[in-house]
């Protein structure tokens, strides 16, 4: 009965060997993942940082465009009166500057649908 008592001390003994050598495996792995999160977290926040500044220069570029093509930004100058023009018929009218659509709407009337002179003033 002795060697039985000694074979269970032995087994308790390498029993309490592995349950030591497992509990020091288990606590270095949760502080290894425990590195990998804070590593993880670092990389997400770095990440949105760096969106967040693309998306920024992406929208200030946007607003520059806008602003170049007139839309958010009193025009430079605004001239006293319009322009007046003179056509050949003897007609003054006056032209605002950019206003192709009243240009486009004048060569349609100065013009009969076979492309001749129609030799009428532009209506307004």
């Amino acid at each position: 009965m002795t060697k039985l008592l000694q074979h269970i001390e032995e087994m308790r003994a390498r029993l309490k060997e592995v349950a030591d050598n497992e509990q020091s495996l288990v606590r270095a792995l949760g502080e290894a993942l425990s590195r990998l999160d804070q590593q993880l977290l670092r990389d997400v926040r770095t990440i949105a940082t760096e969106h967040e500044v693309r998306r920024e220069a992406i929208l200030g570029e946007l607003q520059n465009l806008a602003a170049g093509v007139g839309m958010f930004r009193a025009p430079l100058h605004t001239p006293a009166e319009p322009q007046a023009y003179m056509p050949a018929n003897g007609h003054k009218q006056a032209i605002a500057p950019g206003d192709w659509r009243q240009a486009t709407s004048n060569i349609e009337d100065e013009y009969d649908l076979d492309g001749r002179f129609n030799g009428r003033p532009p209506s307004h």
